[in-house]
């Protein structure tokens, strides 16, 4: 690149490309150390590879290609610019657009694969019709794009994209680069301020616009989110690429005013807010969530067990006959209403006949209508299930779902645990 070229770079551009890239590269190893972000990474890669893919197809089965033997003096025309600014000539595309007058580079595929141009047809239309040369500053706008790579660079910084003003920063820099080189290339800085008033006015006004009161109109809007918007933005303010232009080659009658403090406020807000909000939010929903009544409680779960449940549960023959010994109540109940015997319903029956010998209640129904009969069907207890039955249990209880154990058990199929409860299938 040429010394004259290297100047018509934005100051910003390869500053902040640098700046996203390491941005991206962090974001990148983060989520590939989990495995929900290595996923979540892979499916957005391809999700964005398979969309633009489509997108690419559908315009090079429905769009016009140039050639020299289709469209030829649009064809020229590209070739000439191509010429100019040593860029391979892409693959250009004239596709119907609905009135809306626009034009982008692209590539066949996110990251590889032959460069495009797609002219949105009305914008061709007003060219031919006016004989002027904005379609020239728009072709080789695109064909900047191209020969600074942008497409390409774009594919290694997406994670940036996440960062709320950052990537959106470097492609308005993109912008301010590419119209200098359309201008520099077409040799006129005048064709393409009137291309950019055709995107602001359309294809009949843009020519009865007066330039300096439309830039003067961008100094008017003063506000903070006139501000924001354009921080949001992916294209700089049009009025402000006119004015960016006209001072770039000397041609100024307006200069746009700065948003520096405006700016400074919203970062400094935003990244001070942002993760003030995200506790907020982090703390909220736990708060709402723990004010829920979901039928469990911790305190219910933990602090409400006896020894004699924790030792039933646990399994631990000895601690439970030695807690029974000392007068513990087999009959206790902890926060759901349960009681050792429903608790231990998974463990040896050596347990559950212990329990039973020092009175514990074989018909008791905890705070949901189940017995330890059903707790033990439930896991396919065969011997406790038998204990139980020869201490009294009742196989008819209902609980609060309308299941007694008999149902728990033809619903398990186990043909052994169906016959301890006199039930018979053909």
């Amino acid at each position: 690149m040429s010394s004259n070229e290297s100047n018509l770079i934005h100051s910003k551009e390869n500053m902040l490309y640098v700046f996203c890239l390491i941005i991206s590269i962090i974001i990148t190893i983060f989520l590939l150390f989990s495995v929900v972000g290595a996923l979540i990474f892979a499916f957005f890669i391809f999700a964005s590879i398979f969309s633009h893919a489509l997108s690419m197809s559908h315009i090079r089965l429905n769009g016009v290609r140039l050639r020299p033997t289709q469209l030829p003096e649009l064809y020229q025309k590209v070739e000439t610019l191509c010429t100019k600014m040593e860029v391979k000539v892409p693959e250009v595309y004239i596709l119907e657009s609905g009135g809306i007058l626009n034009a982008f580079a692209t590539k066949v595929l996110a990251f590889s694969g032959k460069n495009m141009v797609v002219l949105y047809s009305d914008y061709v239309d007003l060219s031919l019709e006016s004989k002027g040369a904005e379609l020239d500053y728009v072709i080789a706008h695109e064909l900047a794009h191209i020969k600074r790579n942008h497409i390409g660079k774009a594919v290694f910084i997406w994670p940036a994209m996440w960062i709320p003003f950052l990537g959106v920063s470097y492609l308005r820099a993109c912008e301010y680069t590419c119209d200098r080189m359309a201008v520099y290339y077409t040799e006129s800085p005048n064709n393409g301020v009137q291309a950019l008033l055709v995107f602001a006015a359309g294809r009949r006004l843009y020519k009865n616009i007066a330039v300096k009161e439309y830039v003067e109109q961008y100094n008017e809007q003063k506000g903070l989110l006139a501000t924001l918007t354009e921080l949001l933005s992916t294209h700089p303010p049009i009025p402000k690429r006119i004015a960016a232009i006209e001072a770039f080659f000397d041609t100024q009658s307006v200069e746009c005013i700065s948003r520096n403090k405006q700016t400074a406020f919203i970062l400094l807000t935003t990244f001070l807010l942002l993760p003030i909000a995200s506790i907020g939010l982090v703390t909220a929903t736990e708060n709402l969530f723990s004010d829920l009544d979901f039928g469990f409680s911790e305190a219910a779960w933990e602090d409400d067990w006896s020894p004699l449940m924790d030792a039933s549960f646990e399994g631990n023959i000895d601690e439970v006959e030695r807690l029974l010994n000392e007068g513990a109540d087999p009959n206790e109940i902890n926060g759901f209403g349960e009681t050792a015997l429903m608790v231990s319903a998974h463990n040896d029956a050596d347990i559950i006949q212990l329990l039973l010998d020092y009175g514990a209640d074989p018909n008791h129904q905890d705070d949901y209508g189940w017995t330890p009969l059903m707790s033990t069907v439930s896991v396919e207890n065969i011997e406790a299930t038998a204990l139980l039955i020869e201490a009294g249990a009742d196989p008819s209880f209902m609980n609060e779902e309308g299941f007694s154990a008999m149902e728990i058990a033809s619903d398990s199929g186990n043909n052994e645990l169906m016959e301890l409860l006199g039930i018979y299938k053909d």
